[in-house]
């Protein structure tokens, strides 16, 4: 399964991540996915109402993204 999370829209370029189970980013959108592709991030910790954690080695570690979760949702990996 993957996990989309929506973040606010304040007119930033990056507004949702698909996640996979073990936490790395598959598709960041509709922006720089070439930023945020392969950084990692806790699904346990992302909370809607709150900023979504992030890692991204070797410029952020432990960090937080500006900008709040929306939503998150469950979505069915396309078949291959």
């Amino acid at each position: 399964m993957i996990t989309r999370i929506n973040l606010e829209d304040v007119g930033q370029d990056l507004l949702w991540l698909r996640v996979n189970e073990g936490g790395l980013v598959e598709e960041a959108g509709p922006f720089q996915n070439e930023i945020w592709k392969d950084a990692y991030i806790p699904l346990w910790l992302v909370e809607v109402g709150s900023p979504c954690p992030i890692h991204k080695y070797p410029n952020i570690i432990r960090g937080f993204l500006k900008y709040k979760v929306v939503s998150i949702r469950k979505e069915k990996e396309p078949k291959k």
